[in-house]
């Protein structure tokens, strides 16, 4: 609710192995994908899994809100998470994502689109022509999410919170943490 343990983003792309992931060792954020690019129960397991087990090394235990939807199913087995999953009837007025910190995200990562396209096209050519065409690959959209993820700030999420109706976070740290 702070963000002093913000997580990094999980992106659904339709490519396993885009053309731009050649040569690549490691990406700046998780990646998965599927022929629609959508969250399935699949992805969202092996997800949750990863970061309870990291969360266990780490000593620390975690509520985690989940959207009550099909692709979030239960998962039994877990050591440092705790799911709560929202209402079904939930509106976006109750979830602090859509409270403002997804519109901050997106406004963060169009103004990096926008410095690189007028980077890109500050020779003065014309970009009506296919030869100079803008192309942001997968690649360098996950750098530029991870860079606009970054940019969020914390008074934004805590905000966000607030406005959805949680209350502050706790200070005591031996406390169930919510990420």
């Amino acid at each position: 609710m702070d963000i002093s343990k913000k997580l990094p983003l999980l992106v659904i792309g339709k490519a396993v192995k885009p053309r731009s992931f050649s040569n690549v060792k490691s990406l700046p954020l998780d990646y998965r994908a599927n022929k629609k690019a959508w969250m399935t129960s699949s992805i969202f397991v092996d997800w949750l899994r990863k970061l309870d087990s990291k969360f266990f090394i780490q000593g620390r235990s975690v509520l985690m809100i989940v959207n009550n939807c099909p692709w979030h199913p239960a998962v039994n087995g877990l050591a440092a998470i705790r799911l709560d999953f929202l209402p079904s009837n939930t509106t976006s007025h109750t979830q602090p994502c859509d409270q403002g910190i997804i519109h901050s995200f997106k406004r963060h990562y169009r103004e990096k689109i926008v410095k690189m396209f007028l980077s890109d096209n500050s020779n003065g050519e014309s970009t009506t022509s296919n030869s100079s065409a803008f192309h942001v690959f997968v690649l360098n959209a996950l750098y530029n999410m991870q860079w606009a993820w970054a940019r969020v700030s914390r008074e934004t999420v805590t905000n966000c919170f607030q406005h959805a109706g949680f209350n502050t976070p706790v200070s005591n740290p031996t406390q169930t943490q919510t990420v």
